[in-house]
């Protein structure tokens, strides 16, 4: 059994590496000068305040670093998608406990090992907590400004592929439409029944004309109701049904008037269980018509023709249309003896 599945949200992969940036480094040069300058009381250019910068600079990288790791896992764990409100909350909670320790160690480093005039006070741990959550904010206002651009950049680029993939589907539905064989088959039927059995031929007519005015109708449209769409497809498997002397069984359990599908969505998943499996007395076609879970599930027995080739374009052009129009994917799954597709609902 194989079984593919396509979902319309992809979990965020942990995604961390090391990388030295013009903007990183200004920003640490900038705080390691700045914060033992203007916090620190001692002499301008003196030995303690350079060595005081280096330890500010060291300890603003690894906090850098450090907060840029943190921001990583909270992207794994609680991705964008999921919850905004958790994302920011914990992020900003572990940068501001990681950037406090951070800074907390590197004054007892300053003071144990560079300078005696240096001590740990109340109001040095309160400058400490002011300064790390104002890195916390500042760490999270740029580098998430960062990443929410380079998704709103990627997202630009995403829909402007699905819009092109849409034309193009759209321009190979227009080509198609019905299978020009399934007009060519549906007028020999036509010939061989309208004297032996002019009401069924009169039927027969009927839903042909049923069936190509829905496609002249319903085409172009953007969506169209799943209870038009499941009343053209019982009318699809009428002439089928003729022409395979009632070897292809249907049964809906899915119909509404709030309920939206593609136009011809699922007629062509009919089509191509139609085109691909040996349809007789020994090997009838069973289909089913569904809904679960907010999916519509179209179902077919296998009994594949020999050396039956597909190309798969119909489920492609069908795959981005969808894509386009709800951003959910096809869910596609292969059982060896079933085969079926799940389409995305649209609601009104």
């Amino acid at each position: 059994m194989s079984v593919v599945k396509n979902h319309s949200y992809v979990p965020e992969k942990f995604h961390y590496t090391f990388s030295v940036k013009w903007t990183a480094v200004l920003g640490v040069l900038s705080f390691g000068i700045l914060v033992p300058t203007f916090f620190i009381p001692m002499q301008l250019g003196s030995q303690e305040h350079f060595l005081s910068i280096l330890i500010a600079t060291l300890t603003s990288a690894v906090i850098w670093e450090g907060s840029k790791f943190i921001q990583a896992l909270i992207l794994y764990w609680f991705p964008w998608e999921k919850s905004i409100v958790k994302h920011l909350v914990y992020e900003i909670l572990c940068i501001f406990i990681f950037s406090s320790l951070g800074l907390l160690i590197g004054i007892l480093t300053y003071a144990t090992w560079f300078s005696s005039s240096v001590h740990l006070t109340v109001g040095i741990v309160l400058q400490n907590i002011f300064v790390s959550f104002l890195l916390a904010l500042l760490f999270i206002a740029f580098n998430e400004g960062a990443f929410l651009f380079a998704k709103w950049k990627s997202s630009l680029v995403e829909q402007e592929r699905l819009r092109q993939e849409n034309l193009i589907a759209k321009l190979e539905s227009l080509k198609k439409q019905l299978d020009p064989h399934f007009l060519f088959n549906s007028l020999s039927v036509l010939s061989g029944v309208v004297y032996q059995d002019p009401v069924l031929a009169d039927r027969f007519i009927t839903k042909l004309a049923q069936v190509y005015r829905y496609v002249l109708e319903h085409n172009e449209e953007q969506r169209v109701s799943l209870h038009k769409e499941i009343a053209f497809v019982e009318a699809y498997c009428f002439l089928l049904n003729v022409r395979f002397l009632n070897k292809v069984t249907l049964k809906v359990s899915a119909s509404s008037e709030s309920l939206y599908v593609l136009p011809l969505s699922i007629q062509l998943l009919v089509e191509n269980a139609v085109k691909h499996n040996q349809i007789s007395e020994h090997y009838p076609l069973e289909l089913k018509i569904y809904v679960s879970d907010g999916w519509l599930w179209v179902e077919n027995t296998i009994h594949r023709k020999e050396a039956e080739y597909s190309t798969g374009i119909g489920l492609k052009n069908m795959e981005a249309r969808y894509k386009y129009v709800t951003g959910k994917s096809l869910i596609i799954e292969d059982k060896g003896i079933i085969f079926r597709v799940g389409l995305p609902l649209i609601e009104e």
